[in-house]
């Protein structure tokens, strides 16, 4: 039994006649009769009972006319479904973000145009660090991962930078350093700082480690934790200081300071990555909308006054 055949048996039950039924399904007479016998005999029933003049439902024709109306809906809003899916209609973009990245307007403004332009379009996104989304982009689980440089740099992946920040200190709110802002990191060589607990060479925790390199001293006592609110929950509570990126200065934990740091150098970079060999026209759109909003971020931070931009 085929799609055409059942096609064929919901027309002509319409029409009651061989030649108009066949132009509506723009085939030759002789071929609709024969997807109908090809249906009647599939049955094993007749469906038509039909001479020269006339064609009429059988009663077993009536009583499946109305399944066979059904079943040539279903598959045609199959196929409606499938098309819009391969256009990019509609559908599902899996995409992880490191949890310190949650906070930044950057990716704020990324996730919202897109989902005005494509309200159909699912957006899951899942909480994971550097080494778990690049695992499950490479496994086909994520379809975006958004990550702090530095990573791994692959073949297979393209990259797309989102928004470059300031690292600023964070210290217990009546630390000494604090007389003196921008902060010399070098005024904490003593502390215990709180790491971001990523792979060496790898993401915020080494962006943190390479400010303390570049201020001449590697921190003597280090302990790891698994994100910023945790390292900066434990400044507040006095046991140590931390590096942030600076959107995180917006959430307003009591006994804490955030202060800015004289290295220039020191920031994080955010940034979107993806396979290659992707070509899910959802994905395409994802990262085309994208390039659009960091281009119009660009553009508007070229065009503010300097000092004015907000954080």
């Amino acid at each position: 039994m085929e799609y055409r055949h059942l096609q064929a048996f919901v027309v002509l039950a319409e029409e009651l006649h061989f030649g108009r039924a066949a132009q509506v399904l723009h085939i030759a007479q002789p071929a609709l009769s024969q997807y109908i016998k090809s249906l009647e005999n599939s049955l094993g029933m007749l469906l038509f009972q039909r001479d020269r003049r006339n064609v009429a439902l059988t009663w077993e024709g009536g009583q499946l006319v109305e399944q066979a109306r059904l079943a040539v809906s279903h598959y045609q809003r199959f196929q409606e479904h499938a098309v819009t899916l391969r256009k990019g209609f509609r559908g599902l973009i899996r995409l992880g973000y490191v949890g310190s990245s949650i906070l930044e307007p950057g990716l704020m403004a990324v996730i919202n145009r897109y989902r005005h332009h494509n309200p159909h379009i699912e957006i899951a996104i899942e909480e994971h660090n550097v080494d778990d989304q690049i695992r499950l982009l490479m496994d086909d689980q994520l379809d975006i991962a958004l990550v702090r440089l530095p990573v791994p740099q692959s073949e297979e992946l393209d990259y797309l930078d989102v928004a470059t920040r300031p690292l600023v200190a964070v210290v217990p709110s009546t630390h000494p350093a604090l007389i003196n802002r921008p902060l010399s990191l070098r005024s904490l060589e003593q502390e215990t700082f709180m790491i971001q607990q990523d792979p060496p060479g790898v993401g915020l925790g080494w962006s943190a480690l390479a400010a303390c390199h570049r201020a001449g001293f590697t921190p003597q006592k280090i302990q790891h934790t698994r994100d910023v609110s945790v390292a900066v929950g434990l400044v507040a509570m006095g046991m140590g200081v931390t590096l942030v990126p600076q959107t995180q200065c917006s959430v307003m934990t009591p006994n804490v300071a955030y202060c800015p740091l004289e290295d220039t150098q020191a920031t994080t970079t955010l940034t979107l990555c993806w396979q290659k060999r992707r070509c899910q026209n959802t994905l395409k759109h994802f990262v085309q909308s994208a390039r659009e909003q960091v281009l119009k971020e660009k553009q508007a931070e070229k065009s503010c006054p300097s000092g004015q931009q907000g954080e």
